[in-house]
This record gives structure tokens, sequence and C-alpha cells, in this order.
């Protein structure tokens, strides 16, 4: 028992600093990859004239979203992006992706259990990410998020609303059992 308490914890702890590290990885990969690309598009051999040029670029504008145009800026670029097709595409999506699983909005609505067959035997964990779909001609169906043990991919499912059943735990605690393959309770 003593063995299978360590190994929840050392998953939960994991996960958590995965978490808090993949943000931090990712923005510093993509800040290399920029560098390297400015310093190929100037034809001077500059050592490191990306990294200054991204550097002073990202402050300045700090700079001009914290003092100057702050809000009103800000919204008109989101808004161009939202507008602007294909873009805005993928604009939302990752928007939605990275607020539902950053907890920064209610994007799901509850935790579900899904019946995955008749008798409701086998049933997954998922997320409730839409009640109404009306807009796709569709009713007493509801869209299902199961997302996958181990990552953040899953699919969305259309399920009749008889199929779900509403668990009473938080969207965060079902998500870090799903994550964790079962073992954080």
């Amino acid at each position: 028992m003593q063995s299978n308490s360590f190994v929840r914890k050392f998953i939960s702890y994991f996960i958590s600093g995965l978490l808090l590290v993949a943000p931090i990885f990712v923005t510093f990969y993509i800040l290399v990859v920029s560098f390297k690309w400015i310093d190929g598009l100037i034809p001077i051999e500059i050592p490191g004239i990306g990294m200054l040029i991204i550097v002073s670029s990202v402050t300045l504008l700090g700079y001009v979203a914290s003092n100057l145009f702050s809000k009103p800026l800000i919204e008109f670029l989101l808004n161009l992006l939202e507008k602007i097709p294909v873009i805005n595409v993928i604009y939302k999506s990752l928007k939605d992706v990275v607020t539902a699983f950053g907890g920064g909005s209610n994007k799901f609505k509850n935790a579900v259990l899904v019946k995955l067959d008749t008798e409701g035997k086998v049933k997954r964990i998922g997320f409730v990410t839409e009640t109404d779909l009306s807009k796709m001609g569709v009713t007493g169906m509801v869209a299902v998020y199961v997302p996958d043990s181990y990552g953040i991919t899953g699919n969305v499912f259309i399920v009749a609303e008889s199929s779900i059943e509403v668990i009473s735990i938080s969207v965060s605690d079902a998500m870090k059992f799903v994550v964790s393959g079962g073992i954080t309770g």
C-alpha cells in the first residue's frame, strides 16, 4: 500500500511539474528558433543579433501593452486574428484549448461518465463542452470531450443526454484522474 501511495504522489508531482515546465520550454524553443531565423535574414554576421532584436521587440510590445494602448490595442489585435481566414480557426482552437486546460475559463461544464455500451457496464470519463447543439440541427444530445490518459489528446463525441451521468467531482480532479491513467484518485 505504501508504494502505491508513493507512485500516486510521484505521478501527481510529475504532472504538476510538467504543466509548469512545458509552457516555459515551448516558449524558450520558439524564441531560439526565432533568434536563428532572424539571424539568417540579416546579411551581416553579428552573432546574437536575432536575440537582441526579439528581446527588444518583445520588451517594446510589453511596454506599449502595459502603458499606452493596453486593452484597446490588444483587443483590436486579437479581434483581427479572429477575422483572418484560416488563422482564425487555429487561433480560436488554441485559445480555447489553452483556457480550458489552464483553468482560465469554464470551457468544461462538468465531469461526466459516458456509457460506451448499451448496458452501461463500460464507461469513460468525459467533460461536457456544449449542451446546445441546435445550431448543428441536433437535439437531445450534448458534446462531450473524452481525453486520453497521459496526454491532452482526446476526442469529441456527440452523445445522447441519456448516455451520460454527471459525477460529483470537480473538473480538475476528474482531469487529473484521467491524465494520470486513473492512478491519482
